[in-house]
């Protein structure tokens, strides 16, 4: 008896060690530069403040200002996130039912449109708003979320590397991704999207990042299964 005891308290150990290894919690990179337009059509972000006006984005700081255009029929911003080093900001715009997603490079106020440049007329549109663009920790690299409906993709670029070092697939080809996240490392990017085993599920992947040299996505791994709850926490804390 003693011997059947002490062996279900091993495996219990066991169970909860094999548990706590599988369940181990990622470190999330949570850029601090991340903002949403107030009702008045401005937000101040340090020494920045956004606002727009007749179809321009104004960027104002304390040395330089710039007036981007905007889409023609874009109808609002969804958000706008900082690099690490406040060299770009980039933007989500809404254009009828597409989101188009643009850089502007803050020392010259030279606009890219990522979803032409990266994507070929890129519309997709599922994503959770301010959960579709993730700058890299330490790197003036961007995770977007692009593609069209039903056939939603990552795309990464470095803007601080030429275009023929790098390889912009980030991810598998999904129905719909819901947001992207780096993990504080800058080595590798987690993004969600439906489960593909049930329905009542999502499910959260990984793509390793290889960036010394050259931009790769790499190994794709599914992390887990996450529930309605675990999903809604992973989007609000983003």
């Amino acid at each position: 008896m003693k011997n059947i005891a002490r062996l279900s308290i091993l495996m219990a150990i066991m169970t909860i060690l094999l548990y706590g290894c599988s369940q181990k919690e990622i470190q999330y990179y949570s850029n601090p530069d991340v903002a949403v337009l107030q009702d008045n059509n401005r937000v101040q972000r340090g020494d920045y403040q956004l606002s727009v006006a007749d179809d321009q984005l104004i960027i104002d700081s304390k040395k330089k200002k710039f007036e981007v255009s905007l889409p023609e029929y874009h109808s609002s911003i969804q958000s706008f996130h900082f690099s690490y080093d406040n060299r770009y900001l980039a933007y989500d715009a809404v254009e009828g039912n597409a989101v188009k997603i643009f850089v502007v490079d803050l020392e010259t106020g030279e606009k890219v449109n990522l979803s032409e440049t990266i994507g070929y007329k890129y519309d997709y549109n599922g994503y959770h708003s301010s959960c579709g663009i993730a700058w890299a920790p330490d790197q003036n690299i961007i995770a977007f979320i692009g593609g069209y409906n039903d056939s939603a993709r990552i795309n990464i670029y470095h803007f601080d590397m030429d275009e023929e070092l790098q390889a912009p697939a980030g991810s598998l080809i999904f129905n719909d991704i819901y947001g992207v996240k780096w993990d504080v490392t800058g080595k590798s990017i987690y993004y969600t999207a439906d489960s593909l085993e049930n329905e009542n599920m999502y499910g959260l992947y990984q793509t390793e990042i290889e960036s010394k040299g050259k931009l790769i996505g790499g190994k794709v791994e599914k992390v887990s299964e996450i529930d309605k709850d675990e999903y809604k926490e992973w989007v609000d804390n983003s």
